[in-house]
């Protein structure tokens, strides 16, 4: 599984050849299996699209997090409390980023001075105007280059950017809940459980194991005859006289 992960997450060809060649040389049949596949639709690296490294359901786990202390609310109340919380997000997204100093947002200028610190440790000889040969040594390759690090990164990342994402406000809805048309509400269709609803899932044995730091261990079933009594076999493969 590890060699199928690394050519799946493999950033240049070559890397990716090697994992292949490590699993054609492990499982010819996976290999070839692997390759019918499509690498174009599992492995990062022949993709032509861009993935940014997302492939969780982390954000919606995060928001069925946020509102599960409205679940239990009629779904008018619920949307609005999910309105209210969109919004306390915006406004301290807003003045966050109102208050920066820098071109780009913390994370990003945070990225950059650890990427410089270490780029300023390189020996870098000019091949032309755009290529140069970047090589392990003490140099301070930014002024050798007279490029900007932040030349390259991208607009999007930008305090400008950041602010414009979270400048439209979300207003509440106009008028009260007396403005609904009244109707006349009827009990639903099916009949409801008895107890109290359940507003989580039921966790697996993999989920509550590390929630306690302990490691899962599965138990096997000792078999034992019932004939002999005697552990190792069953009645059908019993070699005991009777």
């Amino acid at each position: 599984m590890y060699m199928v992960k690394g050519a799946a997450y493999a950033h240049t060809v070559p890397e990716y050849d090697r994992y292949m060649d490590l699993i054609r040389a492990a499982n010819p049949a996976l290999a070839t299996y692997l390759e019918t596949a499509d690498p174009k639709l599992w492995s990062r690296v022949h993709f032509e699209g861009d993935r940014y490294n997302i492939k969780t359901s982390n954000i919606a786990e995060s928001i069925n997090s946020a509102v599960k202390k409205a679940k239990g609310l009629p779904i008018p109340r619920l949307l609005e409390f999910i309105r209210e919380k969109l919004g306390r997000w915006f406004s301290k997204r807003r003045e966050d980023a109102l208050s920066l100093t820098t071109r780009h947002s913390r994370g990003v200028e945070y990225i950059l001075a650890i990427r410089s610190y270490y780029a300023g440790s390189m020996i870098v000889d000019r091949i032309d105007a755009w290529r140069f040969h970047v090589k392990g040594g003490r140099r301070d390759s930014a002024a050798e280059a007279n490029v900007d690090m932040s030349y390259y990164v991208c607009a999007t990342h930008s305090t400008p950017s950041l602010f414009s994402t979270y400048a439209h406000p979300i207003y509440p809805k106009e008028g009260t809940d007396s403005h609904v048309k009244p109707v006349r509400c009827l009990p639903p269709g099916e009949s409801v459980p008895s107890g109290r609803p359940k507003k989580s899932r039921w966790q697996t044995w993999l989920e509550m194991s590390r929630k306690k730091n302990t490691k899962p261990r599965k138990t096997h079933k000792k078999y034992s005859c019932s004939k002999c009594k005697e552990p190792g076999h069953t009645r059908p493969n019993c070699v005991a006289e009777d």
